[in-house]
């Protein structure tokens, strides 16, 4: 398994410092017009973020400054947000390159996969799609979906993020234990931590 690196030395508080920093650049244009920062541009600056604290199956980047590719499907504003995010910002050495996928495209080749689906049962057969060794990130009401390593749901009007070792473990990630530790919520419980430490 390989870390991007530094991730094992990142904390919580830079998880959140870091995470802070990219909506605080990205809402600086927005803050004459007093317009409330966005919700696609919040889960947009965490999808960038993200890849700082996954351990990586061997061999997944061929070389150190190989691009790392984020898929998002379903939802045009995360996209959107997200390809202005990347643009000349690296994610530890490794380039960014967003694509928005729809139907009938193929998730090989990417590193995080976001999905966006009108019902559960669309999601399920989105997951089931997934290669190994893919972060998969998903919209959700609160309840994980399952299979997804991570998702967001909204919580008092803010976005928070809930993770599963257990999907994890299935997709042969390693997520940090300060990424753990900054989800409102973790499926899987003391074994599949156990699993992963």
């Amino acid at each position: 398994m390989q870390y991007f690196p530094h991730a094992a030395r990142l904390s919580r508080r830079r998880l959140v410092a870091g995470a802070g920093a990219l909506l605080l650049l990205a809402s600086q244009a927005r803050a004459q017009s007093g317009e409330r920062l966005r919700e696609s541009l919040v889960k947009a600056a965490f999808l960038h973020k993200f890849a700082s604290f996954v351990e990586w199956p061997d061999g997944t980047f061929a070389r150190a400054d190989a691009p790392l590719r984020i898929g998002v499907y379903g939802d045009d504003l995360v996209w959107k947000d997200l390809s202005e995010l990347a643009r000349d910002r690296d994610r530890d050495g490794h380039p960014v390159i967003v694509t928005r996928l729809g139907p009938g495209d193929s998730f090989s080749g990417y590193h995080i996969l976001y999905f966006k689906a009108d019902s559960p049962g669309r999601m399920a057969d989105l997951l089931q799609q997934v290669p190994e060794g893919v972060l998969t990130v998903s919209d959700s009401n609160g309840t994980h979906p399952r299979g997804c390593v991570i998702s967001f749901y909204l919580e008092e009007g803010r976005v928070h993020f809930g993770a599963s070792v257990e999907a994890a473990a299935r997709q042969k990630l390693r997520l940090s234990q300060r990424l753990l530790s900054a989800a409102r919520m973790i499926q899987g419980g003391l074994d599949a931590l156990r699993l992963l430490a």
